[in-house]
């Protein structure tokens, strides 16, 4: 097992995807490989950093420090607007997680010691947070684009945890039920979409989707999605599957069942 075998699975392994014979060989290796088990290291601690939710607040005498090196990291985050990431990219993720480590230290800078609760540090509070939010869907978009449908399939189930997602995740979503060529990401990509269908951007996709799906087992994935959430718009598309000779009949049988509920 190389160097460039095991930094393909590092998220595997720390999420304990592997199984028994692959996590030895992988133990193994980082016994004896210094540059992985750095690599392997670095991966947990911005992981940890970004699953953290510290509720401290800073002392007195850190609000100045804080406050420069806020007003830093705001003048490099407008002189840098936009990140360009290369979907087929196999370093993609760590330019990702670049960018985590860096939030993750002006986070930890923040929450060190303890003050009272000011209108002042509330707000600045909000903004990393919402920096926090927009970090973690950076490096899920970067996973999403992996060149391995392991990690695609992985990155589409981390999506699903986002609460309220912004509409490049959504996007990405969209993007991996359309064209991945994968069936399981695709499947894992619909099955995420459904959970934010209170989205009109993500109920008009999934009805799209079913327009031109060709594979059976999208489709009755899809009908589905579309009965569960009482999409009406659907009808159309459905009934269209009916009438179409080369629907498998099973197909037709899953339209039987749903489209009574939706007319």
């Amino acid at each position: 097992m190389d160097c460039n075998h095991i930094k393909d699975q590092l998220i595997d392994y720390i999420d304990g995807n592997l199984d028994h014979e692959t996590h030895q060989k992988f133990d193994a290796h980082l016994q004896s490989c210094k540059n992985c088990s750095t690599d392997l290291q670095e991966l947990q601690t911005v992981f940890e950093a970004v699953d953290s939710d510290p509720i401290q607040f800073p002392d007195k005498s850190l609000q100045i420090n804080f406050e420069q090196m806020l007003a830093k990291e705001k003048e490099l985050n407008n002189d840098q607007k936009v990140i360009v990431m290369n979907k087929k990219s196999k370093g993609s993720w760590k330019i990702a997680l670049q960018i985590a480590a860096t939030i993750a230290l002006v986070i930890s800078g923040y929450f060190y010691g303890k003050h009272e609760n000011t209108t002042s540090f509330s707000q600045e509070m909000a903004v990393l947070e919402k920096e926090k939010k927009q970090m973690k869907q950076t490096m899920t978009i970067s996973l999403i684009e992996n060149e391995s449908a392991s990690k695609r399939l992985q990155a589409v189930n981390y999506a699903e945890e986002f609460e309220k997602p912004g509409n490049d995740i959504l996007n990405a979503l969209i993007n991996k039920m359309h064209f991945d060529d994968h069936i399981n990401v695709r499947l894992a990509a619909a099955e995420a979409l459904a959970k934010f269908s209170d989205n009109e951007i993500v109920r008009k996709a999934l009805i799209n989707a079913l327009d031109k799906e060709q594979d059976p087992g999208m489709q009755i994935e899809l009908i589905q999605i579309l009965v569960s959430i009482q999409e009406k718009r659907a009808i159309p598309s459905m009934e269209k599957l009916l009438q179409n000779e080369e629907t498998p009949d099973y197909v037709k049988d899953q339209v039987k069942i749903g489209l009574p509920s939706l007319i």
